[in-house]
């Protein structure tokens, strides 16, 4: 649903302004107008979209709607407690979704109308939840899905904050001793007018490069970043497929994860399979497999098998798919398919952690080391001379 800013009259003259989720421009001002306020200017807010509170996330809506509406409260009555006990953004999107439930949609409509906030999939999953009667158990599953999906990111994040840490504090004290510390001590060498080494003089040239041209450096690290980041939108789909099949398999175990996982949901909640591929196809994160399922969904359309055309899989992972076929259990074999590449891509993860701890440390302690060596050699050339 569209987000509209507005600057309007109230009923004592005075100019306020807000902003408002409509259909269109028309129903605003009437939403507008029903609440006592007279319109003077009103555009489409292009920036509107909302970001989750902290501590609250959609699987917490999702988890506290399956309890209430299995415990026999109704939809209306469970949103606007969840909407009471919201806060800020999350508050007023749930606001927007009792709205329209009184209004007379169901609560996937009501969700359909905030993209900017529900995916796609999530209403989908809802709908065909009301439809079969087991909406509670179709929002639990949105919540366990999206609760695992967290979790995974969480993990992550917080895993890579301490190597990130050390990069960030060994980089600023190599650079502090590259401009501050090395310019001094080689001076005396340069005063000694003693033959430097190699290894001291390239060290003393980067010193000079850094003391004298830092700006350059940050100019080239920019430049690179904006170079590389146009090269990579030119060039998505060519570096997507090279990173779905690089031999780096995480980042396709984690793709497909994501998709089998959310198509195994939307299908064991009863959407139709060309319903739940186009859901699915933007849940991976991967170009290249989105324009697969695209594909995949166009012959599906024809009456092909995914088992023929999910070429993408592995051979374990396209058997299971091809029994899951055969038994009438596709959401099951999907949804162990995703379990073996999330476990597969959890290891994978842990130990790239353990291994990049230790080699954060080993190669800064290899430049400090070099810099240290570059140092005491010429320290020990001048008590040769002395001597």
């Amino acid at each position: 649903m569209p987000n509209f800013k507005y600057l309007a009259y109230n009923t004592k003259g005075r100019e306020i302004s807000g902003k408002t989720f409509s259909r269109d421009e028309n129903e605003a001002i009437l939403d507008l107008r029903e609440k006592g306020l007279y319109v003077k200017d009103i555009e489409k807010d292009e920036k509107s979209g909302f970001r989750l509170e902290k501590g609250i996330g959609i699987s917490d809506i999702f988890i506290n709607l399956s309890a209430m509406i299995s415990a026999g409260v109704l939809v209306p009555a469970a949103v606007k407690s969840i909407s009471g006990e919201t806060v800020g953004n999350v508050k007023k999107v749930m606001e927007d979704v009792y709205n329209n439930v009184v209004k007379g949609l169901s609560l996937s409509g009501a969700m359909e109308l905030r993209k900017d906030f529900f995916p796609q999939y999530a209403a989908s999953m809802v709908r065909a939840g009301e439809e079969s009667g087991k909406l509670d158990t179709v929002l639990a599953s949105l919540a366990g899905f999206l609760e695992r999906e967290k979790e995974l990111k969480d993990k992550v994040r917080s895993a890579l904050i301490y190597p990130a840490f050390m990069v960030t504090v060994s980089m600023l004290m190599i650079f502090f001793i590259f401009v501050f510390v090395f310019p001094k001590v080689t001076g005396i060498f340069m005063d000694q007018k003693i033959p430097l080494p190699l290894i001291t003089r390239i060290f003393m040239g980067l010193s000079h490069f850094l003391y004298g041209y830092w700006y350059l450096l940050i100019i080239f690290v920019a430049a690179a970043f904006f170079s590389g980041r146009a090269y990579y939108r030119k060039k998505t789909m060519y570096l997507s497929k090279k990173l779905f099949y690089s031999p780096v398999r995480s980042f396709r175990n984690l793709y497909i994860s994501r998709f089998c996982r959310v198509l195994g949901l939307l299908l064991s909640g009863g959407v139709s399979i060309i319903k739940a591929l186009e859901y699915s196809r933007d849940v991976s994160g991967s170009e290249y497999l989105a324009s697969e399922i695209d594909r995949i969904k166009n012959e599906v359309k024809e009456g092909k098998k995914l088992s023929d055309l999910a070429l993408f899989l592995p051979p374990t992972h396209l058997q299971l798919v091809i029994t899951g076929e055969k038994t009438g259990g596709l959401e099951g074999s999907l949804e162990r398919i995703a379990d073996m590449a999330e476990r597969d891509f959890r290891k994978a993860v842990d130990n790239f952690l353990r291994l990049l701890e230790p080699s954060i440390i080993l190669i800064m302690g290899a430049v400090v080391g070099f810099m240290v060596i570059s140092i005491l050699l010429p320290i020990f050339q001048m008590n040769q001379i002395i001597k």
